[in-house]
C-alpha cells in the first residue's frame, strides 16, 4: 500500500490553525517567493504550484488566501508522527518522503479495503492528517492506485489476479 498524505504542508498548518479548514490556503517557499503547496481550495481559484507570490497578490487579497511561510521543523515533527502510526499497520515500512511511505500488506488479502480505510481513520484521529491510500500487488501500481485514492473515498485498490479470481469464488 502507499499512504500519502493530502496536500501536506497545508494539512500540516490546519492541524494547528483548524479555523483554516475549508478556506483557501498557500505555503510558501523559504524565502515567501513561491507557493509551495496549496489547498483543493486555492487550486480551485487557479493559483499554481512554484507560481511567484508577487503575481497573484489581487487573487490572494480577493478571495482572503490564508498564506503562510513554511514551517520545516512542524512538516518534519507531524511527518514523523504519521510515520509511527503508519508502522502500528505493519513493521516493513518504507518511507517514501515527508509525506508518504508504502506498506507491506502481505496477507491482508481479501480485506484490502477495510485496512486501507482502517488506515486513514487512525492517521486522522492521531496526528489530523487526511490521508490517501491505494493498495496494489507492486509499489508502482499502488501509486497509481493512490493517484485513484485520492478523487475517490480515499481508498482505492488494483487488485492482483489471484485476489480477483478468490472474490469471484465467494459469490
Amino acid at each position: 500500500a502507499l499512504a500519502d498524505c493530502n496536500n501536506f504542508y497545508v494539512s500540516c498548518e490546519r492541524v494547528f490553525d483548524p479555523s483554516i479548514e475549508g478556506k483557501p490556503v498557500v505555503v510558501l517557499s523559504n524565502n515567501d517567493g513561491c507557493v509551495v503547496a496549496r489547498s483543493n481550495e486555492a487550486k480551485a481559484l487557479g493559483l499554481k504550484m512554484a507560481e511567484p507570490i508577487f503575481k497573484r497578490r489581487e487573487l490572494i487579497e480577493k478571495h482572503n488566501v490564508q498564506v503562510f511561510s513554511s514551517n520545516y521543523a512542524l512538516y518534519g515533527d507531524i511527518s514523523q508522527r504519521v510515520m509511527d502510526t503508519l508502522r502500528g499497520f505493519t513493521p516493513m515500512l518504507e518511507v517514501y518522503s515527508i509525506d508518504e511511505a508504502f506498506l507491506d500488506l502481505t496477507g491482508i488479502d481479501l480485506e484490502q479495503i477495510q485496512r486501507g480505510h482502517s488506515i486513514r481513520s487512525e492517521v486522522l484521529q492521531r496526528v489530523g492528517m487526511p490521508v490517501g491510500v491505494g493498495i496494489a500487488p507492486t509499489k508502482s501500481l499502488a501509486k497509481v492506485a493512490n493517484h485513484h485514492a485520492k478523487r475517490m473515498e480515499g481508498v482505492f485498490t488494483i487488485e492482483s489476479e489471484r485476489l480477483r479470481d478468490a472474490r469471484d469464488q465467494r459469490r
